[in-house]
């Protein structure tokens, strides 16, 4: 072979190698890509997990003033405490719980068989939380907060739906999972323009960098972002719920069920009017102290559904309470009503409450 061809030939020859070098890097560095997929794990993975006492002691760096710390000497002092505290906790993220007016379950839809679901960031919307003396209300710096009463309402971070086969299983859904449900925020205390004043009210805002909510009864994720695998378990969150493997859930390892009770009384068709209002009489005392609490005036129509003497869903109907602190107040306390067991499967009626 002359110069000429072999020189020719190397060219080939390194040229190849070095498509095949650059081919092998970029399958690695997809496959790198596809392992690097952010989740809520990896996200809150180097976060610091605090509750509302600690979150706090976080708000404290931002927001509490030192004018009233003592004499100059004093002032000075805070105020360097403050700016170090606040430094060092710059690049630090947290996994903090969101509060009562974080999450949202609308109502069933027939038509497209779904419930709406709807998060805001509420970390203190419906309790603020008391730092050097003052209420703040904590949400996300999306946007700036509303007030209705003394309830912050967060911008809404996240939207989405739920669907269920029936009308039957979403109401079961959400009378026995809903209630127990648990919300998680990962965030980051902002530098500038975290504190803000609304409606003579006093707040901070946060940076919300992901989020999940899910059943600690179960470990399920009804929503997350980034994605996220299941969440811890509690079974003492499941309440009376079976437990697949506990004793006496059927599979012969525990106990034997307990024997039937003797045939009751004749049960009535369904529930007359006068049980009706003798049963949501502490709805009506609890609606009336919910009020006093939040301070949100309405008017509305609670739809309740029973079944066993238990009430099994709560919808409202119309009016100004659904989706309010108020309204998840009176709610919790209809919840525990008890009323009469009849022959009837499952009955509804729709009660009116008015706050003023």
């Amino acid at each position: 072979m002359n110069h000429r061809g072999l020189a020719v030939a190397l060219t080939l020859t390194f040229g190849l190698g070095a498509a095949a070098d650059q081919v092998a890097r970029a399958d690695e560095a997809g496959e790198q890509g596809k392992a690097a997929k952010p989740t809520f794990e990896a996200l809150s993975k180097s976060a610091t997990r605090v509750d509302r006492g600690g979150i706090a002691g976080l708000l404290w760096a931002v927001s509490a003033s030192c004018d009233g710390a003592g004499d100059a000497l004093d002032v000075r002092q805070c105020r360097a405490i403050k700016a170090a505290r606040a430094d060092m906790l710059a690049d630090q993220t947290f996994i903090v719980p969101g509060d009562a007016g974080a999450f949202v379950v609308g109502a069933f839809d027939v038509k497209k068989k779904s419930i709406p679901l709807t998060l805001s960031g509420c970390v203190a919307c419906v309790e603020p939380i008391e730092v050097a003396g003052k209420q703040l209300y904590v949400v996300a710096n999306k946007a700036a907060p509303t007030f209705a009463g003394a309830v912050a309402k967060a911008a809404v971070i996240h939207e989405t739906t739920r669907t269920f086969s029936d009308e039957e299983q979403a109401l079961d859904w959400r009378a026995k999972v809903v209630p127990r449900l648990q919300t998680e925020f990962v965030v980051r205390l902002v530098e500038r323009g975290a504190v803000w004043q609304r409606d003579g009210k006093d707040g901070v805002a946060v940076e919300i960098l992901g989020f999940r909510v899910f059943d600690p009864c179960d470990g399920g994720i009804v929503c997350a972002s980034p994605a996220s695998g299941k969440a811890a378990v509690d079974r003492a969150a499941c309440g009376e719920a079976v437990v697949e493997g506990e004793a006496g859930d059927g599979d012969g390892d525990g106990e034997a069920p307990p024997p039937k009770p003797a045939k009751e009384a004749a049960l009535p068709d369904e529930l007359t009017a006068a049980q009706v209002k003798e049963g949501m009489k502490p709805v009506r005392e609890a609606a009336a102290a919910c009020f006093a609490t939040y301070g949100v005036p309405g008017s509305a129509k609670l739809k309740v559904t029973v079944s066993g003497g238990e009430v099994i869903a709560l919808e409202w109907k119309e009016g100004d309470l659904a989706d309010t602190p108020t309204g998840t107040c009176i709610e919790k306390a209809a919840r525990a009503v008890v009323f009469p067991k009849t022959k009837k499967n499952r009955q509804s009626f729709t009660y009116p409450i008015v706050l003023r």
